[in-house]
């Protein structure tokens, strides 16, 4: 993207219309493709680790989302946020939770991705909760015939890898992109850090052993068909993505992998895939009105290399859970003035669970031990309508208002609003005022998760959903093409906040708290044409919450934050290096330092009082070709990049009673082309 572009980003994300960032009622972030490249992202959970207000928790499975301040709890995944793509959401259903790694989306396809921070369901209905990522794909216009990215380095103690690959084709007014993207990654070697106050560890494992088995395996496959003319236009996309990952660090009993006493080859894999095929549709009646569709097939669930270690030499766990259901979108705009917009809407949702149950296989024989649990299903449902206005009053006011209504099969009726003011005070100074209510349905793992060992974790089918209320101030200062600045206020209160919480032996889904949240943001972007560009930000959180119980475990706990760090800094620069007119080189470095924070509860717990997990710094840095066509007219970028350049291993939070490493330090040589 050419600087003008840069500097006239436009989203959709915020009102469903195209719009300058400075005009969006939303606090909101854009990650553009030519960010992307520069500094090497591999996948959306890089991307957002990067987004001030977000934090995100690897526990080496799959990457933890946390916003302003709200962890998201054992078994989450990321589910406190709605993540989309091209508005479509892509929700593993079974947990509700996102996959952010390299599984979601070949990255060559993004031309941006779009990060909303503050609730969206007046929207996007339930679980756009604490924020909104919508990952918007190439239009047909800028489609490359082939865009190919590899690396190659170590990882940690291991070698590792990476491609991305997207390919696409415009004949008149048909599209087609295809893409695909996969990983092979090696982390053993990590040791479960020494803050963990009772992991649990079966009869063979020793506690100050390395991780034996951190295995990733990630693939991706994606595809898309459009036909478009002026006046309508229907796309179909598909999307196949498929995990597994070793489990030295998963909930039900860490440091599993190995021999056993008896010699036999033990060890969790977690092994999970979906798929999900959608259409997309658009007629613009008149001048002033259009109609858009959106249909949604999905289906997900455990694959065959899934298997659970717990305590015990006598078996192992095969899990049965899976999902399948249709979503349904149909929307009116309607443009009676070129100042005034007014979408309507109505969406459908119907999701089909198998319900999580586990079955026991026994380590001698591989035969199944015990009568198999009866197969369960629930269906859930859920009907929303939705209207939303956009009018700018005046050359300095912007106004929005919405409202969206759901009725749900399992916690009935759900009513939330948004209101917001956009006042653009000079050329160079906008300010935003927002208010906006959110909930979040309890997931199916919340409401139906059955222990697969004791210890482990009981869904609640009575949960309620979560709400939020969040009021937002944002000043954004544009200062010519080289200095951008935000920055700005949140506070926000969560009512019926709900987890697995220690509760006895086992960890018990429940409605367990109110938390209030008050989060200062900000951020500033420096860019001085190709030459130089950079960013720093700085968040700061103050965050209470009152858990709704006596006793023990109340004092025990108190009322202060936990698993969220009370401040975040991040800056990064890129260079090029001048005198070098045949390679043109940039160097880069990137920093994230994050300060002290608590542990989650279960640690909490298990420890018999709080304690403080240290601040640390990641820093990554690159050397890499800029403009370098070594065929005409196609640009070859090479580049060897480093991340955890220090080695930090951590600890940060973990909730199943053991704190989690930092992923190792990672060195690899980057080939990126596109035809």
């Amino acid at each position: 993207m050419d600087l003008l572009k840069l500097l006239n980003v436009e989203v959709s994300t915020a009102s469903k219309t195209a719009e300058r960032v400075a005009d969006a009622p939303a606090i909101i972030t854009v990650i553009t493709a030519e960010e992307i490249a520069r500094w090497g992202y591999r996948s959306v959970a890089e991307a957002l680790q990067h987004v001030v207000g977000f934090y995100l928790i690897d526990d080496h499975v799959l990457p933890n989302a946390g916003v302003r301040g709200v962890a998201g709890g054992l078994g989450a995944e990321s589910g406190s946020i709605k993540v989309m793509i091209d508005g479509a959401s892509v929700a593993f259903r079974s947990t509700s939770g996102n996959w952010l790694g390299v599984e979601l989306i070949p990255m060559g396809s993004v031309r941006q991705i779009e990060v909303i921070r503050g609730p969206a369901s007046a929207l996007y209905g339930a679980d756009a909760f604490l924020g909104v990522v919508n990952i918007i794909t190439l239009p047909p216009d800028e489609l490359p015939l082939i865009a190919a990215r590899g690396q190659l380095g170590a990882v940690g103690e291991h070698f590792g890898g990476q491609f991305d690959v997207v390919s696409g084709k415009r004949w008149g007014n048909l599209d087609l992109l295809l893409g695909a993207a996969g990983e092979l990654q090696d982390r053993s070697g990590l040791r479960m850090p020494d803050s963990s106050p009772a992991p649990t560890l079966p009869a063979y494992a020793e506690r100050d052993r390395p991780a034996q088995n951190l295995e990733r395996k990630s693939l991706v496959l994606q595809s898309r068909l459009g036909y478009r003319t002026s006046d309508w236009q229907l796309v179909l996309q598909g999307f196949a993505s498929g995990i597994e990952r070793g489990g030295d660090f998963a909930p039900w009993a860490q440091l599993s992998n190995g021999v056993d006493g008896q010699g036999r080859a033990v060890g969790t894999v977690i092994n999970l895939g979906q798929y999900r095929i959608t259409a997309n549709g658009s007629l613009s009646l008149t001048p002033e009105l259009a109609l858009a569709a959106q249909a949604t097939y999905f289906r997900g669930g455990v694959l065959p290399a899934d298997r659970i270690e717990t305590q015990t030499d006598l078996y192992w766990v095969r899990r049965r859970l899976g999902y399948q259901g249709v979503e349904a979108t149909l929307e009116g705009r309607w443009l009676p003035l070129p100042n005034f917009n007014l979408i309507v809407g109505a969406e459908t949702v119907v999701d089909r669970e198998t319900l999580p149950v586990g079955e026991r296989i026994n380590k001698d024989t591989g035969e199944r031990t015990g009568d198999p649990a009866p197969k369960s299903t629930a269906t859930l449902s859920n009907l929303g309508a939705f209207v939303s206005a956009n009018w700018k009053a005046w050359e300095l006011l912007k106004l929005t208002a919405g409202v969206r209504f759901d009725q749900h099969s399992s916690y009935g009726s759900q009513l939330n609003g948004r209101l917001g003011a956009t006042s653009q005070w000079t050329e160079f100074f906008t300010t935003k005022l927002l208010y906006g209510s959110a909930f979040k349905a309890p997931s199916p793992y919340l409401l139906y998760a059955s222990p697969l060992a004791p210890g482990d974790v009981i869904g609640d089918r009575n949960l309620k959903p979560q709400h939020v209320d969040t009021l937002e101030f944002q000043g954004l200062f544009e200062l010519g093409p080289w200095l951008n600045v935000s920055s700005g206020l949140a506070y926000s209160m969560i009512r019926d906040k709900a987890e697995f919480a220690p509760q006895g032996l086992n960890l018990t889904a429940r409605n367990v708290a109110e938390q209030s949240s008050l989060s200062w943001e900000t951020r500033a972007d420096v860019r001085h044409g190709s030459s130089l560009s950079g960013y720093a930000s700085f968040e700061w959180l103050f965050s209470r919450r009152t858990l709704g119980q006596e006793g023990y475990a109340a004092r025990l706990l108190g009322e202060e934050n936990v698993a969220y760090p009370n401040w975040i800094g991040r800056a990064g620069v890129t260079v090029g290096i001048p005198g070098l007119e045949t390679v043109p080189l940039d160097v880069g470095s990137q920093a994230m330092l994050v300060g002290p924070s608590a542990p989650a509860d279960a640690s909490i717990v298990e420890n018999g009082g709080r304690y403080e997990l240290p601040s640390y710094l990641l820093l990554s840095a690159s050397l890499s070709t800029r403009a370098l066509f070594l065929i005409p007219g196609h640009e070859t970028r090479f580049a060897v990049r480093a991340k955890n350049l220090l080695g930090e291993t951590g600890p940060i939070p973990g909730f199943s009673g053991f704190d989690y490493p930092l992923a190792p330090r990672e060195v690899f040589l980057e080939l990126e082309h596109t035809y």
